[in-house]
């Protein structure tokens, strides 16, 4: 969902192909889009919809004009009697046929306090005696082809507001990112969507905060968009990736690595980003649950985590311990000196014997890590490997002849912080970033239990 106040559009709503219209408004915040039908005559979209009482129904698509006369199209619309929800709004100059024919040329989205990514002294103070002036130097725009089909331009942005007679104002400083269709014809809205999903998922692994989208608009046709990149089709609804989990004064954003940090392979940092998510959106997925939807129990974490690395490891390293072929002659002949009422039973206990288990997918992982240590605070070694399989045991199982041996408590805790380590420090050395950042990144490495935030 775009980050927006509550409006409310007043206007006649229809469906395609249709001559009833009928009156009602439309609200967007930041979690929905409804639409309430108040029409005085009591007309309804449809004759189904008016020979329904309780029955819920569903609109691919509603039309509607508001009282100024903007044109709204909304998709994936369900509901009740007279209010409906939709998926997607797309508040435009026309209206668009359905969603999985329309297609766009450019979409381009808001994404506030990018910038830092780039450089941390955007804004320039300069006190005077009569009161203060503020300047803002914008980082130098990042164009650069994400696929086959698509390139990426990123341009930076701040609204500074008048002064007058204020004594406090709001600036709004933005990245403006631009995902532009190679094809002439543009490409889908939901390819759009999927490649705007990597890109935050990209900010939020890189700053452990949210990468919330605070505009977005379509357009036709790059002549469209360089006419006013501002007055484009604006879009509500359907943003993949926004977390709305801290408030901005408490943001930090301190990165994980930053622009200059990747500098000389910048291209590669992202094509690399956006094949690791097209492909390993399961790991992404439970690393984001860690960082946003982070549990008051320490043994969920840790099971986590351990998820996310088990996952990884097959991600990057696929393979078995021998060849399916040969692994299948050897269960045969196995099986073939096993007693007929224990053949059975045999055969599902070996059935995944070819797989590695958690002791050598962990082994593989710490030789990924320069020295087996990050900083002076984790070293991933024989010992930390047991505690971790005995903790993953018991807290699976919860045997109780296991319980002497897992961690608890600080130890657990201590355990999972390491965890968490390793695996950004896996993903950033898989995205190409050098070896002797990594090691001055991890050299002090400190989270904050509240924020989830590294300070770096």
């Amino acid at each position: 969902m775009v980050e927006t106040k509550e409006e409310t559009y007043h206007g006649i709503w229809f469906l395609p192909n249709s001559q009833i219209t009928v009156m009602g408004h439309l609200t967007v915040t930041d979690f929905i889009i409804e639409l309430h039908l108040t029409d005085p005559n009591n007309r309804k979209l449809s004759e189904e919809e008016a020979a329904s009482v309780n029955e819920e129904l569903r609109y691919p698509v509603i039309y509607g004009l508001g009282n100024y006369g903007e044109k709204i199209t909304l998709y994936d619309c369900s509901g009740v009697i007279d209010i409906f929800n939709a998926k997607l709004m797309l508040y435009g100059d026309e209206y668009y046929s359905a969603f999985n024919e329309q297609k766009f040329k450019i979409l381009g989205v808001h994404i506030p306090t990018f910038d830092g990514w780039i450089s941390s002294d955007s804004f320039k103070n300069s006190y005077k005696s009569a009161g203060f002036s503020i300047e803002y130097t914008a980082p130098e725009k990042l164009k650069m082809a994400l696929s086959d089909s698509l390139d990426i331009n990123i341009d930076f942005e701040c609204f500074q507001p008048s002064t007058e007679n204020r004594n406090k104002i709001t600036l709004h400083e933005f990245a403006l990112v631009n995902f532009i269709a190679k094809d002439a014809e543009g490409i889908h809205i939901s390819e759009f969507m999927k490649y705007l999903l990597y890109f935050q998922q990209l900010v939020s692994f890189l700053s452990k905060d949210g990468a919330n989208v605070s505009a977005a608009r379509v357009y036709t046709s790059v002549e469209q968009y360089t006419r006013n990149k501002f007055l484009g089709t604006m879009v509500y609804g359907g943003v993949p990736f926004n977390k709305f989990e801290y408030p901005l004064q408490d943001r930090h954003r301190k990165y994980l690595v930053s622009r200059a940090d990747v500098d000389d392979g910048l291209e590669a940092f992202f094509g690399k980003w956006f094949s690791f998510a097209a492909e390993g959106q399961h790991i992404l997925k439970l690393i984001f649950l860690d960082y946003f939807f982070r549990g008051a129990f320490d043994e969920n974490n840790f099971l986590n985590l351990i998820r996310v690395l088990e996952i990884y490891h097959i991600y990057m390293f696929p393979g078995k311990l021998m060849p399916d072929t040969d692994f299948k002659i050897k269960l045969g002949e196995i099986i073939a000196g096993v007693p007929d009422a224990h053949k059975k039973e045999v055969k599902e206990h070996l059935a995944f014997k070819n797989e590695l288990n958690l002791d050598q997918r962990l082994t593989k992982l710490f030789s990924e890590v320069e020295n087996g240590k990050l900083g002076f605070d984790y070293t991933y070694d024989e010992t930390f490997k047991r505690k971790v399989k005995q903790s993953r045991n018991y807290y699976t199982h919860y045997n109780p002849n296991l319980k002497a041996k897992a961690a608890a408590g600080e130890e657990l805790e201590a355990l999972t912080l390491a965890c968490r380590a390793l695996i950004n420090y896996l993903i950033l050395k898989h995205l190409g970033v050098p070896k002797e950042v990594l090691r001055k990144r991890f050299e002090y490495y400190i989270e904050s239990s509240y924020y989830s935030n590294y300070f770096l």
